[in-house]
């Protein structure tokens, strides 16, 4: 239909539209952002990114983040009619610009020009409207009065041609959510009807069908006519370009642009575009006088205060009721009354107050409303506000800002400016705060709440006080929950922490799946860390690598990697960076380690592990050949536990286990070969091992290694030798029956026999052997816990074995589940508070 718009009212359409955007009435401050008109004559317009958003599901992930650009060329294609888009997102998002920008690339011929007119639509205006009725094509000629009458009732003829912008939603928010009764719409563009109707008749394709509309709101809506997508503003690159454009010397942008990711707490807020501009404003301002860039989100603000106040020449008392009478306005909008409640009658004709609020309507109309240029800096006035006045308490419902400003401000060097500007703080506030924020991390840190754990690490964080940081901690209980799903600035605030205390005692990163990022921002507090846990982590070669600097440099005496896997040069880094470290306890269980993994850790161990203590290979395939390198290297380490359960062994590595146990310089005082196919070989290796005199061995677990009752008698004769220090032995699993267990009951009985535990699970045992085995556990001295789990003992054992432990006191457990009881025994059991079943 566009050969029914002439070309000449076209570029004259064109040409009003284009002046509009450079003439844009948008407030011109540093916290409102950058001009449009200046954005896009000065060539500064960075691209946004937006994701699309579904209400019943919140948010899509942040790999869904889009261009807007490519948005807008996907959902408004050639040919396509009806199109209705909401890009929905917070003050300073960048919304307007973008839509100017839109505007703009119309005008200028370079998209969207299948569309034969783009049209404004007065949102202001439509809600001022009020009762007043009004068409809307009445409404849109006073809007584009460069468009005639006629050329304009044509154009609404053909409203697939068309492509409507309504920028500012918010103003009528509610009609995003609440669907109007079909018969309060119109349908003719000749109708008159009040501003609201005349928004719902658009929104609802009741009005011009075919129009396509783009459409920007602070907040989402519910209406399934419309697609809607979240303005989530700049990306990382997307922040780097925006500096680039910002700063003429690459070099000069880029280190900039490294510093703002870096300062506390700023990057956070990076996202925001305006933000972005104050930021570079006042980085060009500090340098252009000679002055540090701020460091901290509240010194930024402070600044920025300070810069505002500084503008308009005014006195501090001026200043500061000024900044006491804006931390009253906590609302996000405020009504005439508001303001002039709060003490700010006397500001509304002075152009200060315009630095820092936006005005919409007349100054002098009761029905003017205003709101922050920049939430970020509402937060911060309410924060001041605090130390300025006495009767301001700390507030319990605020966001996360005020209370990383409150702690920010009670920095003597972050508060500075401001101080500059409104005078001193009082020091008896600050004194306040300090024991508000003591209290504050008791209560958190003792909980399990991470979001409020790391809540509290940036609250301390920002304050910059090692003591304050200190003493808070040490006043608390600290529970040690999971640390492992927390964002860059965490684990920064984490370590930031640590480094304040010295030393963590237990750093719980279960289950983590950490980039090279997050480990690098936690290498601090890794250092510190007496141990970690990092079971069932993911953590890739390069997160790996910043762990392993940690570890080589630190203090950790504790490393868990449980059920994690680790890929050969993870595990080659890891070893190489443990070599002379203090570390005691290396558990590397179900890590998916092979016998080539070995090598690293068994040359690992030739070269240091000095004060490794414990060693858990359990649940891996190291196999024999494997487990030869790691037990001919420990013949030279002064090692007390090793665990290999589940390694696929055979006996075959069997001798060279027993010339560890036997060497000189042996020290294991626990040995879990379990789950192992080591057979009679390897068990009768093993227990000539146990008799040598420099055995020190006291904790032998053999579970499901295949033994026979050769073994059995073998393991009998060690017991009663006088030369074993047993005290406990788990042989279950093995399936040798009452005639091999009569050997074990013999050595309980033997005055030398020193197990207090010991384990016959699934050993087949029946009724048969009940007699002697109360006779043997009756002899004990030592014994206090004997497991005979998922055997075959049935009710008439019961009453002796009841006998037995009520005569036994000494005895903290007989474990009896899984046995062949009925119901009719319960009671009788129930008796020993010491019998399990």
């Amino acid at each position: 239909m566009q050969s029914e718009i002439s070309y000449d009212v076209q570029q004259l359409h064109k040409e009003a539209l284009r002046n509009s955007v450079l003439n844009s009435t948008l407030p011109n401050s540093l916290l409102g952002g950058q001009p449009v008109g200046e954005v896009i004559q000065r060539g500064h317009y960075t691209p946004l990114s937006v994701c699309a958003y579904d209400h019943g599901y919140g948010r899509v992930k942040r790999g869904d983040w889009e261009a807007f650009e490519d948005v807008i060329s996907r959902e408004f294609p050639p040919g396509s009619a009806g199109r209705r888009v909401v890009f929905h997102g917070g003050v300073g998002m960048g919304k307007t610009t973008v839509v100017e920008k839109v505007i703009w690339d119309w005008t200028t011929g370079t998209l969207l020009q299948h569309y034969a007119l783009l049209l404004r639509v007065p949102v202001l205006d439509l809600a001022a409207l009020g009762g007043k009725p009004e068409s809307l094509q009445s409404m849109l000629g006073r809007m584009h009065p460069q468009i005639s009458t006629e050329t304009l009732s044509v154009a609404l003829q053909s409203p697939q041609s068309l492509l409507l912008v309504l920028d500012g939603l918010e103003q009528s928010q509610n009609l995003l959510h609440t669907p109007p009764s079909s018969s309060s719409l119109v349908c003719d563009v000749q109708q008159e009807a009040t501003g609201p109707v005349l928004l719902c008749s658009l929104l609802h394709s009741s009005l011009l069908p075919g129009a396509s509309m783009l459409i920007t709101s602070r907040e989402p809506g519910k209406l399934e006519s419309l697609r809607f997508f979240e303005v989530v503003g700049f990306s990382q690159s997307q922040r780097r370009m925006f500096f680039q454009e910002f700063f003429d010397d690459v070099g000069l942008s880029e280190r900039l642009f490294q510093q703002s990711e870096l300062a506390l707490g700023v990057y956070e807020q990076c996202y925001r575009p305006a933000f972005c501009w104050t930021l570079c404003s006042v980085f060009k301002t500090q340098l252009e006088s000679k002055n540090t860039p701020p460091e901290t989100l509240t010194h930024l603000l402070s600044i920025i205060t300070h810069m505002l106040l500084q503008k308009q020449k005014t006195h501090a008392e001026e200043t500061r009721e000024l900044v006491l009478g804006l931390g009253k306005l906590s609302n996000p909008v405020c009504s005439y009354n508001d303001v002039t409640s709060c003490g700010l009658r006397s500001f509304l004709h002075h152009p200060v107050l315009s630095t820092f609020l936006c005005f919409n309507g007349d100054v002098t109309s009761p029905d003017t409303t205003f709101s922050f240029l920049s939430p970020v800096m509402q937060e911060f006035v309410l924060a001041a506000s605090f130390y300025l006045d006495q009767s301001v308490q700390i507030s319990d419902e605020r966001s996360d800002l005020y209370y990383t400003f409150l702690a920010g401000l009670s920095d003597s060097v972050q508060r500075k400016p401001i101080e500059d500007s409104v005078g001193r703080f009082d020091e008896s506030r600050i004194s306040e705060f300090s024991q508000w924020l003591m209290g504050y991390v008791s209560t958190v840190l003792a909980g399990i709440h991470v979001t409020q754990h790391c809540r509290v690490f940036r609250l301390l964080q920002h304050v910059r006080n090692s003591s304050l940081v200190k003493e808070s901690i040490s006043k608390s209980q600290w529970r040690h929950v999971s640390y492992s799903e927390l964002q860059e600035p965490d684990f920064a605030a984490l370590s930031y922490v640590v480094s304040c205390m010295g030393e963590m005692e237990y750093m719980n990163l279960y289950s983590a799946k950490l980039t090279d990022e997050q480990v690098e921002k936690l290498i601090p507090a890794l250092r510190l860390s007496k141990s970690i846990n990092l079971m069932q982590s993911d953590l890739n070669l390069a997160a790996i690598t910043h762990l392993a600097t940690a570890l080589a440099e630190g203090r950790t005496t504790t490393l868990d990697f449980s059920y994690s896997k680790l890929e050969k040069e993870s595990f080659k880094t890891i070893c190489h960076a443990l070599t002379h470290t203090a570390l005691q306890s290396l558990i590397l269980d179900g890590c998916s380690l092979t016998a080539a993994s070995m090598s690293a850790l068994s040359s690992a161990l030739n070269k240091g592990f000095s004060e490794l203590r414990m060693l858990d290979l359990s649940r891996n395939s190291p196999k024999d050949d494997g487990i030869e390198l790691i037990l001919q290297a420990l013949q030279k380490r002064r090692l007390n536990i090793l665990k290999v359960f589940g390694c696929e062994l055979t006996g075959s590595c069997c001798p060279s286990l027993a010339a560890v146990l036997q060497s000189e310089n042996c020290c294991l005082t626990e040995l879990n070969v379990s789950v192992n196919d080591l057979g009679q070989s390897g068990g009768m290796q093993i227990c000539e091992a146990l008799m040598a005199p420099k055995c020190t061995l006291e904790i032998l677990e053999l579970s499901r290694c295949e033994l026979t009752e050769e073994v059995l008698r073998a393991l009998g004769s060690v017991l009663t030798s006088g030369v074993s220090r047993l005290i406990s032995l788990s042989v279950g699993l093995n399936n040798v029956g009452d005639t091999a267990a009569k050997h074990m009951w013999e050595a309980l009985r033997h005055k030398n026999c020193k197990l207090q535990h010991l384990d016959l699970e699934i050993f087949t045992l029946t009724d048969a052997c009940v007699e002697e085995l109360c006779e043997s556990v009756a002899a004990s001295s030592t014994l206090s816990t004997l497991i005979l789990k998922n055997n075959k003992m049935t009710d008439s054992a019961v009453p002796q074995l009841v006998k037995l432990m009520l005569a036994r006191p000494q005895m903290a457990e007989l474990n009896l589940r899984y046995n062949d009881f009925s119901e009719d025994v319960f009671d009788l059991m129930d008796t020993c508070p010491n019998i399990v079943y």
